[in-house]
């Protein structure tokens, strides 16, 4: 069987298949040749390894969004122009953090629906009537046509008492908000669109 020789320098990402291993043909590469196929077959496996050394610690890290809390079931005195609030959507629970130190705790299955924009706004007349609404709602500029990205979350806590928080996400982020409540609930997110259909 005779092969060819390999070129001096093969072009970047050139896939080469050896044949089986022979003294001989070992002994037809020169030195430099044989580094430079280590060298690439060597970069993948490195490669693999740092991804997948790297991805828990990338999963392990969720971020804080930045949300404005208009109301729901925390009272506060936290000024609802205020951004200093977290919201974090994992898994096994939709954590809101205020910036006076108040934390609500919510179980993804627990969540009855998730508005967004106008829709959101509409939860809060019904959560009045059945006394969830305790924070600090300004119900004069509530109720305007200017709703950005507005986000209301109603669930059901542990004692089978309805809940809900009204908030706000931010321009930059509030799709990413929406995604993850969608992905970790399960839950369609109720617009005013889907609503006229």
């Amino acid at each position: 069987m005779t092969t060819r020789p390999l070129p001096k320098k093969l072009p970047y990402g050139a896939l080469v298949l050896l044949p089986p291993r022979s003294d001989a043909m070992l002994d037809s590469f020169d030195s430099q040749e044989l580094r430079y196929l280590a060298l690439r077959f060597m970069k993948l496996p490195a490669a693999i390894l740092l991804c997948l050394a790297i991805q828990p610690l990338v999963l392990a890290s969720p971020d804080a969004f930045k949300v404005r809390y208009l109301g729901g079931s925390l009272e506060t005195k936290t000024d609802k122009d205020d951004w200093h609030n977290k919201l974090t959507v994992l898994s096994d629970e939709i954590r809101l953090e205020l910036k006076d130190g108040q934390k609500i705790t919510i179980d993804p299955r627990s969540v009855t629906s998730i508005s967004y924009g106008r829709e959101a706004t509409r939860h809060v007349a019904r959560w009045v009537t059945l006394g969830i609404l305790l924070g600090p709602i300004a119900a004069v500029g509530l109720f305007n046509e200017n709703v950005q990205h507005y986000v209301s979350i109603e669930y059901e806590s542990a004692d089978h008492k309805k809940g809900g928080v009204l908030i706000q996400a931010h321009k930059d982020n509030y799709r990413n908000v929406l995604a993850l409540l969608r992905g970790t609930t399960g839950k369609e997110i109720e617009t005013e669109k889907k609503k006229r259909k």
